[in-house]
């Protein structure tokens, strides 16, 4: 090709790169701005959606627990619309689901929040029934109560006006100790249930039934007291505590029953929860590897996207913090606490972070504004988890106190029956004690009502438990002054004052409790729904103005796409000017010189060594040219030179020849000698050997016949020695190459050949179908094989009956032919020896040979240009491979 052409079709060639790389530069934008628009169109509001999922699962799981703490229906409401929400956000993703992948975790959380919905539902239901239950065997204790007070009344009347004080002692004080006995279980019993039923904490108590038994038992004994007569009104009070105690017995198993199964959904749903929040990060970060791998033209656009991811993980983490701390109110689990405040931990530095980029967006001031909710929302739940702490702590102190002052009660009640079994005689006296006794069992059963209406109030803020707790502590205080006014003497004044101080301090810690719980509700009701309402409402608009940002930037690239574009077609159609000029001005200012050295140089290749270049450009095709002619005149005079060495190399080479001649005749002449007159010595031996053997050998003894035995044996071995040396120098001055020899025939022959022998060895030969048709010296070929199938034969293990294989393989550019047997094998150090002339591995008696055929196989191997080489096992046997070109 014309060099003109060279340098036309170079620059023709860079135009077309440069169309080419500037139409990837167009496409490489265009398919850019197609991902940046799947980043808006589907990943980025699948996230959003993914993480409003998030938001709405945990806002109504708080409605859950905020009805768990407040027992209020509200919050119920909140949670239908709450979960409604979450349905409408989950039927949005399913739209986004386009891959298997997103396929199979939308699935996922479509079935989790179905499950967790369940749970939910069954929670409310059974909230709901154990508040009803609790309502039910509240109004059974406070019948049971005025049953029992009823007969505390008769006895107290009886044993008034009872004259005879050893049938107060022996009947009246032994009856009344039971209905007391009765009552202050039924108090144990009560208060165990109610604090299982309204708490979270406690333990489940122990069967109900065999206590209730106990009470039973009580009033039954007191019912058919050994001749103790009761009237109607008595027995049928007493006939009723039994109903009432059966009723008990049925409404707090179903409470329990209620309790356990609330207790294992919740369980079951803090699972869930943690399961489906597994499992929208898995589909939240699965989209943003997506829109990481998507993105990356500009620092603008791509400073917002992860920004929205930013501020909706804010937002999650928020929503998922108040239920955190929801969850620690409930149930009063540390595990949840620290959770919480690990989390809390997490958003600020999340804040933090968000902070540069609000601030490079100049809407620092706006997001001072949620930090500061936040920090506001923190806060109030702080102080909620610290009242909690407190209402806690005081419901403890109720508990001691309340032991504390039935251990003081029960201690004046002791003391008081003994001065009732030691009075002398009826009298004022004797009634104050049977009064004081009767106002100290009062006294003990409402300090219990007392404890159980602050946990019922608790569980079911229900305002007339406030207004019933009122009346039982006036109630108590009136009883401490009816005690005071009836002590028998003023050591009693001391015990009573200490009993009143305690009460009152059991009353100050209900209170306390009542109105620590009361701040809870109203916070978790309105105070903290509020702000975070509000929260929630800066958090969205904040992801608003993220999300407007990034479409004005998509509009900004857009542009910038365009820009680019038309620069890149400018550029384009200054390179094609360009690179039209460089090959018009070479083609005029090198191409026509370099021609002329092209004809030159054709002219000096043709044989004009006299022909000189005749350019003058003044530059390097000019010293080019002179360079050529320089070349022209020294090849003239290295052809003459050439001329007279090739005449005198051509006198030395026939020379050469006709000694050449002369000593292939002479390598002839001793081929003859040694076939002629070096064996014919030979055959003399051995023939006398043979008669003196044949006519002798009577008159020689045995070692004279083992002596020309020996004669015979060796003259007949060099016999051998002659004729494979003679063989050997033979191979490759006559070739016999023909094309299209048929291994199979060959393989036949040999087979032929080597009948005896197998049959004397009852060897085994197998041949592999199909042998190659080769180009060779049928003969040689043949003479291989021949020689390493007797190999085969003769060097085999005792009392093993021979095995030789015969096969071949294509190996590309020649065939590759092996014989294999299972006789006695060669150890790897010999493997080269073994082709070596005259070489053995074995005494010279222990098998025939002299050694020369392998070195006669390699030989006739390689002037086919081939090879051989041999692989082996010791007593496996030996496999000796060997090439024939295919050419």
């Amino acid at each position: 090709m014309r060099i003109s052409r060279k340098i036309g079709l170079s620059f023709f060639i860079t135009f077309l790169l440069v169309i080419f790389l500037g139409g990837l530069s167009i496409y490489s934008l265009r398919h850019l701005y197609k991902g940046l628009d799947q980043v808006f169109s589907k990943e980025l509001p699948a996230s959003r959606i993914t993480y409003q999922i998030a938001i709405s699962m945990e806002d109504s799981l708080s409605e859950l627990n905020n009805f768990l703490i407040t027992k209020n229906e509200n919050f119920k409401i909140n949670y239908e619309r709450s979960y409604s929400q979450m349905q409408d956000n989950i039927a949005s993703l399913k739209n986004f689901a386009a891959l298997d992948e997103e396929k199979a975790l939308f699935e996922k959380i479509k079935e989790l929040a179905g499950d967790m919905n369940t749970i939910a539902v069954a929670i409310f239901s059974d909230t709901l029934k154990t508040k009803d239950l609790i309502k039910d065997i509240v109004k059974l204790e406070m019948k049971y109560r005025d049953n029992l007070y009823k007969l505390f009344d008769f006895e107290e009347n009886k044993m008034l006006s009872e004259k005879d004080l050893l049938l107060v002692n022996a009947q009246r004080i032994p009856a009344s100790d039971l209905i007391i006995k009765a009552k202050s279980g039924l108090s144990d019993i009560m208060d165990s249930l109610m604090r299982y039923a309204l708490s979270d904490k406690e333990k489940e108590p122990a069967f109900f039934g065999d206590k209730l038994s106990g009470l039973d038992k009580y009033i039954k004994d007191y019912k058919n007291y050994h001749g103790y007569a009761l009237s109607e009104k008595e027995r049928s009070a007493a006939s009723e505590l039994l109903t009432l105690s059966g009723s008990i017995k049925t409404q707090a198993e179903s409470i329990v029953d209620l309790k356990k199964n609330t207790k294992a959904q919740l369980e079951n749903l803090f699972a869930k929860e943690k399961e489906i929040m597994d499992t929208l990060d898995k589909t939240i970060n699965l989209r943003k590897s997506r829109i990481s791998s998507k993105l990356g033209i500009g620092n603008a656009l791509t400073e917002d996207i992860p920004a929205v991811h930013s501020i909706s993980k804010i937002e999650k983490d928020v929503t998922q913090s108040w239920r955190l701390s929801g969850k620690y109110i409930l149930t009063g689990d540390d595990e949840y606490k620290n959770s919480y405040y690990a989390l809390r931990q997490a958003i600020e530095r999340e804040l933090k972070d968000y902070e540069a980029h609000a601030r490079l967006m100049s809407r620092d001031k706006f997001l001072e504004t949620i930090v500061q909710a936040d920090k506001g929302i923190a806060g109030n739940i702080s102080a909620d988890m610290d009242v909690f702490n407190i209402r806690e702590k005081g419901y403890k102190d109720i508990i001691s106190m309340k032991l504390d002052l039935q251990k003081k009660i029960s201690e004046l009640s002791a003391r008081n029956d003994r001065e009732i079994k030691e009075a002398k005689e009826p009298g004022e006296a004797f009634s104050k004690l049977v009064s004081a006794r009767w106002i100290l069992a009062r006294i003990d059963s409402e300090v219990s009502d007392a404890e159980r209406l602050a946990m019922n109030y608790l569980g079911d803020q229900e305002k007339a438990y406030k207004g019933i707790y009122s009346e039982l502590y006036f109630s108590m205080k009136k009883h401490i002054n009816a005690y005071r006014n009836s002590a028998g003497s003023d050591k009693d004044i001391g015990p009573i004052n200490e009993i009143e101080s305690g009460l009152d301090k059991f009353n100050s810690l209900i209170l306390n409790v009542m109105d620590s719980h009361d701040k809870i509700i109203k916070e978790r009701g309105w105070g903290l729904i509020k702000l975070e309402n509000e929260l929630k409402s800066n958090l969205q608009n904040e992801v608003e103005n993220e999300l407007k940002q990034i479409e004005k930037n998509k509009k900004d690239i857009r542009n910038r796409i365009a820009t680019i574009n038309t620069l890149i077609f400018l550029i384009m159609a200054a390179v094609a000017f360009i690179a039209w000029f460089v090959v018009f001005y070479t083609t005029k200012s090198i191409t026509r010189p370099i021609q002329e050295l092209h004809n030159g140089a054709e002219l000096i290749g043709r044989g004009d060594l006299d022909y000189r270049l005749n350019i003058k450009t003044g530059d390097e095709i000019e010293e080019l040219a002179e360079g050529f002619n320089r070349m022209a005149g020294e090849l003239k005079g290295l052809y003459t030179n050439l001329e007279n060495k090739v005449k005198e190399r051509t006198q030395q080479l026939a020379e050469a020849n006709e000694a050449l001649g002369r000593t292939n005749k002479e390598l002839d002449d001793f081929t003859y000698i040694v076939s002629h007159d070096l064996k014919e010595p030979l055959r003399g031996v051995k023939a006398f050997s043979k008669l003196l053997i044949e006519d002798y050998s009577g008159k020689l003894d045995d070692e004279g016949k083992e002596y020309l035995k020996t004669i015979s044996d060796s003259s007949a071995r060099m016999t051998r020695l002659i004729e494979d040396l003679l063989n050997l120098s033979r191979i490759g001055r006559t070739k016999n190459i023909e094309t299209g020899i048929d291994i199979n025939e060959v393989l036949s022959d040999v087979k032929k050949n080597l009948v005896y022998a197998l049959e004397e060895k009852k060897a085994e030969l197998i041949l592999k179908s199909d042998f190659p048709k080769v180009t060779c010296d049928r003969i040689r070929i043949s003479e291989v094989f021949s020689n390493l199938v007797s190999n085969a034969i003769k060097y085999t293990k005792k009392d093993t009956r021979p095995v030789i294989e015969i096969g071949w393989s294509d190996k590309k550019d020649s065939y590759e032919f092996y014989v294999k047997d299972n006789g006695i094998g060669i150890e790897k150090q010999y493997y080269d020896r073994v082709f070596q002339i005259f070489q053995r591995l074995h005494a010279k008696g222990e098998y025939e040979g002299t050694g020369a055929g392998l070195t006669i196989v390699k030989k006739i191997v390689e002037n086919h240009g081939g090879k051989i080489r041999v692989e082996s096992e010791i007593d496996a046997g030996s496999t000796f491979y060997f090439t024939l070109p295919k050419a």
